[in-house]
């Protein structure tokens, strides 16, 4: 039984993913609506909204009390987002809450090494709450439902 229909059954949604030339999962997806771009890191803890692309979007940001950090940033400020509805094409991930941070040193480690931006990270917490399954040879995520 191929994956993708065991997946199905098992009541799994597939996203498609895009492949850089480093190897890098990315996917598109939308924040309240708005197109963004979204790479699949399965050592980031968290998911994360840049927070420049939040502020263009006009979305409700909220000061938390702790910093972050992560490839190549420390300390830096975190921001909740109570209303920003992420998607990914018509799968709706579930990460344990949405967070914003600047994200300037991740676009500059990609773009580093020819890569474009990325407007948000989706992370270890959905991966795990939803069960992922990665599937290289098809280039997909499967996220249950």
């Amino acid at each position: 039984m191929k994956l993708d229909v065991y997946l199905g059954k098992e009541n799994y949604q597939r996203v498609p993913l895009s492949r850089s030339s480093l190897g890098h999962f990315h996917t598109l997806g939308s924040l309240n609506g708005h197109p963004v771009v979204v790479l699949i890191d399965t050592g980031a803890a968290s998911s994360v909204v840049d927070l420049g692309s939040a502020h263009d979007l006009g979305l409700t940001v909220n000061k938390l009390a702790v910093t972050g950090g992560g490839a190549g940033g420390a300390s830096l400020e975190i921001y909740d987002l109570p209303n920003a509805k992420l998607m990914l094409g018509e799968v709706e991930p579930r990460p344990r809450a949405l967070l914003a941070m600047d994200l300037a040193h991740v676009n500059q480690a990609l773009a580093l090494r020819g890569e474009g931006r990325v407007d948000v990270v989706l992370g270890a917490d959905v991966l795990e709450i939803q069960e992922a399954v990665i599937d290289y040879r098809s280039s997909s995520l499967f996220l249950k439902k």
